[in-house]
C-alpha cells in the first residue's frame, strides 16, 4: 500500500500513538480509534483484506515511507506507538532486547541456575555466539555482570532497564518518551 493510500484511510497521532480512521468505509467509523488487539500483544488494523501490524502504520505515515526493517518498541510496551517509543531495527538488534522466556526461574534474563556447581550462572549472546560471563555464589552479583555485559555488548538496545516487571511498574517503563524528548 502506498503512502498517500494510507494516509486517506488514517491519521497518527505521534504524541499519543493513536491512529484514528479519517473516513467512513466498510466496518469504518470517521475519527473512531483504529485496530484492535492481536494475539501477539500488538495492536493491528485490518486494511482490506490484509492486517497491518499498528507501530509500522505509524511509522509509516509519521515518516511518510514505509520502515526498512522491523520496528522496536524502546521501552518494550508492544501497545505504546508514540513515535519516541519507536526505532527501526535490524531483527539482531531487535533480538537483544526481547523479554524474559517463559522458562526462566531466576526472574532475570541471561541468569540461571547452576545445579552442578551449585552457582548462579551469567551468559550473554553475541552476533549468534554464547559468552559466558561467568558463575557467582549469589543471583545478585549474577544479574550485575549480566547487566555490565548487556551494556558493553548492547549499548542502546539494552533491554534491562525496562524489563523485570517486578522490579519496574509500567508508568516508569513509559517514561522513556519523557527521557527522549
Amino acid at each position: 500500500m502506498n503512502i498517500n493510500e494510507l494516509k486517506s484511510l488514517l491519521s497518527y497521532e505521534p504524541d499519543t500513538g493513536v491512529i484514528r480512521w479519517v473516513a467512513k468505509g466498510k466496518g469504518r467509523i470517521k475519527k473512531k480509534e483504529a485496530g484492535t488487539l492481536l494475539h501477539s500483544g500488538y495492536a493491528g488494523i485490518c486494511i482490506g483484506p490484509k492486517r497491518w501490524q499498528s507501530h509500522r502504520i505509524a511509522w509509516a505515515l509519521h515518516y511518510g515511507e514505509w520502515p526498512k526493517d522491523q520496528i522496536d518498541h524502546i521501552n518494550g510496551i508492544r501497545t505504546d506507538n508514540r513515535i519516541c517509543n519507536l526505532r527501526e531495527a535490524s531483527n539482531n538488534q531487535n533480538g537483544k532486547n526481547l523479554g524474559l522466556s517463559k522458562a526462566n526461574t531466576s526472574g532475570f534474563k541471561g541468569v540461571c541456575f547452576d545445579k552442578q556447581t551449585g552457582k548462579w550462572r551469567a551468559i550473554i549472546k553475541v552476533n549468534f555466539k554464547q559468552i559466558n560471563i561467568g558463575r557467582f555464589v549469589n543471583l545478585q552479583d549474577a544479574i550485575d555482570a549480566r547487566i555490565a555485559a548487556e551494556q558493553q555488548y548492547f549499548g542502546e538496545w539494552n533491554r534491562t532497564r525496562y524489563e523485570n516487571s517486578n522490579q519496574r511498574n509500567q508508568q516508569e517503563r513509559s517514561a522513556i518518551c519523557s527521557a527522549v524528548l
